[in-house]
């Protein structure tokens, strides 16, 4: 056993993204995704109905309160800007909230799809424009508009928490309604009902990659701390192949800190000869 110091060419930090695709078709398929829709209104006493068309326990003007100052640092409790101009304001919206491990690490900008229907109105589609700077301490945002006419803005995206606001629209397409109007999955509607019939996006999972170049030079790592390596343990004398030009063979790597703690170990398969003619250069890659 040897310990050997690291340089900054022998490290290699990278990251990767990997994007898995959701479609949310049903009641049952946002339960299975920890996926809720809901109403939020500043005055109501009435309770928050889930995707699956049940009451919770908690108010509607909790709810409200809560993504007033956290989303959009209002001052006020009683309202949130309209999604449309930001400055008339709105004491009703809609929320769809993707279950952290569906969301993952976020939402992929750009990549949200979402067909409602209003009353008998159908498929009716929304799609996301991202915004092109981070303004605000709760991290990507984007605006939500009518596929067919961006100029009929309806909500905000919050990509990093998974969170769909609805708070705003025209007047045929509109989510500020009654709360007694809902916002349910499901692939119809009836009068007085806005439907989500259909919810696509691409959540995004990414990873820290650190690649560490493990060198051992031909004089080096040449021995072992094995304890069958001692002819006498007594007298603590080597056996004597390991005495002259000793061939050693490597199972383990570790890597320690500057304090000599171990953080991490890698096992070598299969074992690697080493002599001291021969010099070898291990990758130890670390994914988190």
């Amino acid at each position: 056993m040897a310990l050997t110091n690291f340089n900054e060419d022998d490290i290699s930090v990278s990251d990767v993204e990997y994007t898995t695709n959701f479609v949310i078709d049903s009641a049952t398929a946002a339960s299975a995704r920890n996926i809720y829709s809901f109403v939020a209104e500043a005055s109501s006493t009435g309770f928050l109905v889930n995707a699956q068309g049940s009451t919770t326990t908690t108010p509607l003007s909790s709810a409200f309160r809560h993504f007033t100052n956290y989303y959009f640092s209002s001052a006020s409790d009683a309202s949130i800007p309209l999604a449309q101009d930001n400055t008339t304001t709105t004491g009703i919206f809609r929320a769809i909230q993707l279950g952290r491990t569906t969301v993952d690490d976020g939402i992929l900008s750009g990549s949200v799809t979402a067909i409602f229907s209003f009353g008998a109105v159908g498929n009716l589609q929304f799609v996301d424009i991202p915004d092109t700077t981070i303004d605000n301490s709760i991290g990507r945002k984007g605006t939500l508009v009518q596929k067919n006419d961006e100029t009929n803005v309806v909500g905000t995206v919050f990509y990093d928490t998974g969170t769909l606001v609805f708070h705003g629209g025209n007047t045929s397409t509109n989510f500020l309604t009654s709360p007694a109007s809902g916002f349910i999955f499901g692939e119809g509607s009836t009068a007085e009902t806005i439907a989500i019939n259909e919810v696509n996006f691409k959540s995004v999972n990414s990873i820290k990659r650190t690649s560490f170049f493990c060198r051992a030079k031909n004089r080096e790592f040449n021995y072992t701390n094995n304890i069958t390596a001692l002819s006498d343990r007594t007298t603590g004398s080597i056996t004597g192949s390991l005495t002259a030009d000793p061939t050693t063979f490597i199972t383990t790597i570790g890597l320690y800190n500057d304090d000599g703690e171990m953080l991490a170990i890698a096992k070598v398969s299969p074992a690697v000869k080493k002599t001291f003619d021969t010099e070898k250069v291990f990758s130890v890659r670390l994914q988190y």
